[in-house]
């Protein structure tokens, strides 16, 4: 379903939707007040022989809005060529839906861009693929070379690994992003440019992801101590450990699977581990095996997944539990 104009009229202004932000907005502002755009760049927008509509879906609990959309207000902003209107995600996934990066995944932000007329230019989802690539290359140097990380497989969710690895893992990302951050700006307002003037996307190097690999326990073969059940598990109760970007502002969504999960196992939990993360994840384990993860399965889990799963791996009708 096209996009008409009166849909669009109907979105937020850039600065009507900074306004009811209820999170990270400080975050945002900073990245917005500290980026740098090339000379080259707000030429290149100035020079559009006609302004440009840009529809963007955003909300403000995710890391790649708050790093990625204060560029295209800049943008905006230094040219006078992109008319910005911002729709919350999920208040309109009709629109959302029209743009799934693989086809299946409600990423974003989306930036849409149309001509006068309201007909398509192209669209950007989430972030440079450039910037992916550069992440995953990171991972791969991690866990071939890091003393404490290359232990461990590198489909492991960091809900899956031991604390010590996923201390090193989080400050390899936080190091990684502060590096690369004029980097992703720069990145950020190529790709803008490449949709715009019709130019195909870079060639990138393929990347692996939890999507697209067997996740832990998969395998035949036995399962190394440190990721075994505990013996609690093994007399009957389990360990569920939750795995959400602090960044992204997901503790509703952990309080909430935390408070029905000791609402309806009680004594079957061994324990409930919170593990503040970053990059959009939403990943949680039962005694180490992954039963949902953001990035392989897409959104937040409904509380009943996790307590049938939890169920199923004790083997107990649910009658009997407590």
């Amino acid at each position: 379903m096209a996009v008409s104009r009166e849909r669009f009229e109907q979105g937020l202004s850039y600065q009507a939707y900074k306004a009811q932000m209820t999170k990270n907005q400080e975050r945002f502002e900073e990245n917005e007040r500290t980026l740098e755009l090339d000379a080259d760049d707000v030429a290149f927008f100035q020079a559009l022989p006609e302004p440009l509509n840009v529809l963007v879906l955003a909300e403000d609990w995710c890391g790649d809005v708050i790093n990625n959309l204060p560029v295209l207000g800049r943008l905006a902003e230094a040219s006078g060529k992109l008319n910005l209107r911002v729709f919350l995600r999920d208040q309109n996934l009709d629109i959302m839906d029209q743009y799934l990066k693989d086809g299946q995944f409600r990423s974003i932000p989306v930036f849409v861009f149309f001509d006068a007329d309201f007909n398509e230019l192209g669209y950007f989802i989430e972030r440079p693929a450039r910037m992916t690539q550069l992440m995953q290359e990171m991972r791969n140097d991690l866990y071939a070379n890091d003393p404490v990380i290359s232990a461990y497989p590198q489909t492991l969710s960091p809900s899956e690994l031991p604390e010590d690895a996923r201390q090193r893992l989080s400050q390899a990302y936080a190091a990684f992003s502060a590096k690369n951050r004029p980097l992703a700006v720069k990145e950020v307002v190529r790709s803008v440019r490449n949709v715009v003037s019709g130019t195909p996307a870079p060639a990138t190097l393929p990347v692996s992801s939890s999507a697209s690999v067997p996740v832990s326990g998969a395998g035949n073969g036995p399962k190394p101590a440190w990721q075994r059940p505990s013996q609690e598990a093994i007399d009957g109760s389990v360990k569920v450990s939750i795995t959400y970007c602090a960044d992204c502002g997901y503790e509703p969504q952990t309080l909430e699977l935390a408070s029905a999960l000791m609402g309806e196992l009680r004594a079957n939990l061994s324990s409930i581990e919170l593990i503040p993360w970053s990059d959009g994840m939403f990943d949680v384990a039962v005694d180490g095996d992954l039963v949902h993860s953001m990035s392989r399965d897409g959104g937040f889990p409904e509380s009943h997944a996790i307590i049938d799963a939890i169920r199923t791996r004790l083997a107990v009708p649910s009658k009997q539990l407590a």
